[in-house]
């Protein structure tokens, strides 16, 4: 199978291309999901689940009927809702151009899946421990800070190195440096040594560089043998039961953008969810996930910013309701609440006052 697939799939929400927009509600839904067609030979194509999960609909009628009041803002202010009690399906709409098959940007939801990934391949023994330093995967950084940081300094986003936006919290502000990147211009390694300069001792500080993922992107083809997008599709993808075809999006050598880029349907979000869930609850007869995922729900470090999830784990966001996220830019949500078993995912295409209050109060009533 070649890291490039030709999308055959009549739409992909889309391209971060002329480089990911720094602000996601300068562009309108319907300018968001008509925007693959050019840059498919981009992308790897993730097939969906040899089985996928059924999300049986609830007989739980209150409940439904409460879901769906309180989910009404979400989905005329996004593009699709989908929220599980128990496994069940409770409630699923879409707005703004989208439908149950449309590809969903994650944003940063992306950093969460590249750290599901990296559990699969620890738990599998590709990756001896959390603790080996990055060079020892990927010597050609061996030079930098990332190279320098352990895979669970990455993970935790402590590597230490320098942040390319320069305020330690909002990622990568080098639309330059993207838009050379989603080009292929330059790659994956090409940034990393470019902004591979240490600031802070690493495992110290929290600080939102995004680049730290890319190097676990790095870590895992090597470590595995095969790209993320192709690692995370054999694995988590598989387990979750994805229904439908996803794509991410990949550099000129193959590697996936693993902070970013990343598109998939709400209901295959919402798998992800599920995911996650089974094995924070050790539903899942895995326990090496199991103890994985359970340690990257802790609240390892403060992030010192965001009410709404002021902790970090290893790749997932702990919110201050307790509760599991993964989060992107543009009203990309995933909840997980194993005390109740709801799971909500939502995906939109800007932020809007309220969102993150009105998820919260969905999957903790």
């Amino acid at each position: 199978m070649t890291p490039f697939h030709r999308l055959g799939i009549p739409v992909l929400l889309a391209a971060l291309v002329s480089v990911m927009p720094a602000r996601a509600d300068h562009e309108s839904a319907s300018k968001i999901l008509g925007k693959w067609a050019e840059y498919q030979s981009r992308l790897y194509v993730l097939k969906p689940a040899a089985t996928p999960r059924e999300l049986a609909p609830s007989q739980n009628a209150a409940l439904i009927e409460a879901m769906a009041s309180g989910s009404k803002r979400i989905v005329s202010n996004g593009m699709g809702a989908v929220v599980l009690d128990d496994g069940k399906l409770v409630f699923e709409a879409y707005d703004n151009g989208a439908n149950r098959e449309s590809k969903m940007d994650s944003y940063s939801m992306a950093k969460s899946l590249t750290a599901l990934a990296v559990g699969e391949a620890f738990c599998a023994g590709k990756i001896t421990s959390l603790d080996d330093k990055a060079e020892k995967y990927v010597p050609a950084i061996a030079d930098t800070a990332y190279g320098k940081a352990s895979i669970r300094q990455l993970l935790s986003y402590t590597s230490g190195a320098q942040d390319p936006g320069g305020n330690g919290y909002a990622g990568i502000h080098s639309f330059s440096d993207f838009r050379a990147l989603f080009g292929h211009s330059q790659s994956l390694i090409d940034l990393l040594k470019k902004y591979g300069e240490a600031r802070f001792e690493p495992g110290k500080k929290f600080i939102y560089n995004g680049l730290d993922s890319e190097t676990l992107s790095v870590v895992i083809r090597n470590a595995t043998g095969s790209p993320l997008p192709q690692w995370f599709e054999s694995t988590v993808w598989q387990k979750a039961g994805a229904e439908f075809p996803a794509g991410w999006f990949l550099d000129r050598d193959g590697n996936a953008i693993a902070e970013v880029a990343f598109y998939a349907t709400t209901r295959d979000f919402a798998r992800v969810g599920l995911y996650i869930a089974d094995r924070l609850t050790a539903k899942s007869a895995d326990k090496c996930m199991n103890d994985f995922i359970k340690d990257a729900a802790m609240p390892h470090v403060s992030k010192g910013y965001w009410d709404a999830a002021p902790r970090f784990g290893l790749g997932l966001h702990v919110g201050a309701d307790g509760n599991t996220w993964m989060f992107g830019h543009g009203a990309q949500r995933v909840g997980i609440n194993i005390k109740n078993g709801r799971v909500i995912a939502i995906n939109g295409y800007a932020d809007w006052r309220g969102v993150d209050d009105a998820v919260q109060r969905l999957l903790s009533n």
